[in-house]
């Protein structure tokens, strides 16, 4: 009986050289495998990383540390977790990363045991370019190529993640016909991988600005667009549903371009306010902004401009 076990961590972030460096991890995920089926045990851990969470990393994941304050520390959970690991074969997408943060963590606590010495390790990176030579393979375009849906996947979390690559191990090893896997001979090629009927993937939520960001750029397509006509009156929207349904702002003939600019801000603002809460429109001021910065970041670096001060 062949016991694999897909691991994810997520972590506070990471060194500039790519080490962890004084970075913890925050959330582990394992997936059990026996004799290629998924057995439906599975280990998620939180934990309390006892120190800030960069920003870049938190957007990857949507953690703060304010969201682990109370959790367990990795000294609390290393027993749950080797026991759990012990003996398997880990399967991790860029195995150097996860298990270097394990080993930290181990070595903190004192331990001369590293991961290598609780289980075998396949980096799953090293077997899809073996695999699929040519081929892209993050974990997002591997699910595609596999014909593994990951649509509810809004951002990284270590549980799903390592279900979604416990499903990308079985399909990259499932023998299929040829290894010419465009998207379209995925589909047509040989037997795909199905998941196991009942078995439901944790659905991730979508961060705050994400979602502002979102219904702003829907609004602003559904505005400039003649949806249909009630009576006298034709409502600008969308098929996304009637909460976009708007009367359509022309340009008068004798009306100024910005007075019509300032009319369309104004139903725009107006109409943010019915679809966003008051934290969510914030969300979206900060997002917008820190977007517009990195803009002028980029336009100062290409045009060799001094940054404005």
């Amino acid at each position: 009986m062949k016991r694999l076990v897909a691991l994810d961590t997520e972590t506070t972030g990471r060194s500039n050289d790519g080490t962890p460096g004084d970075h913890r991890i925050i959330e582990i995920g394992c997936v059990e495998i026996i004799d290629r089926k998924l057995t439906g045990r599975d280990l998620q851990l939180y934990l309390d990383p006892e120190r800030p969470i960069d920003e870049e990393a938190s957007r990857v994941h949507g953690m703060t540390w304010d969201d682990l304050k109370g959790k367990p520390r990795f000294r609390d959970i290393a027993p749950q977790l080797i026991d759990f690991i012990r003996g398997a074969e880990l399967l991790i997408h860029n195995a150097k990363f996860d298990t270097s943060f394990l080993d930290m963590e181990f070595a903190l606590l004192g331990m001369h045991e590293r991961t290598t010495d609780i289980a075998t390790v396949t980096d799953t990176i090293d077997l899809a370019i073996k695999l699929m030579p040519g081929h892209q393979v993050n974990l997002d375009n591997l699910c595609n190529i596999l014909g593994v849906s990951n649509k509810h996947r809004t951002k990284h979390g270590a549980l799903l993640d390592a279900q979604l690559l416990a499903e990308v191990y079985l399909a990259m090893t499932g023998g299929q016909k040829g290894f010419d896997l465009t998207i379209e001979s995925a589909v047509s090629e040989g037997p795909q991988w199905q998941r196991p009927q009942g078995l439901k993937l944790p659905v991730m939520g979508v961060e705050r600005a994400r979602h502002a960001v979102h219904v702003n750029t829907m609004l602003s397509l559904a505005q400039g667009v003649k949806f249909k006509s009630e009576g006298d009156t034709t409502l600008a929207g969308s098929n996304w549903g009637p909460e976009y349904e708007m009367p359509f702002l022309e340009k008068g003939k004798e009306e100024d371009k910005k007075d019509y600019k300032k009319r369309l801000a104004a139903q725009h603002q107006e109409m943010l306010g019915h679809l966003l809460s008051a934290s969510e429109q914030e969300a979206l001021t900060q997002a917008m902004a820190a977007d517009a910065a990195a803009y002028q970041e980029w336009e100062d670096r290409v045009l060799g401009r001094a940054p404005k001060a």
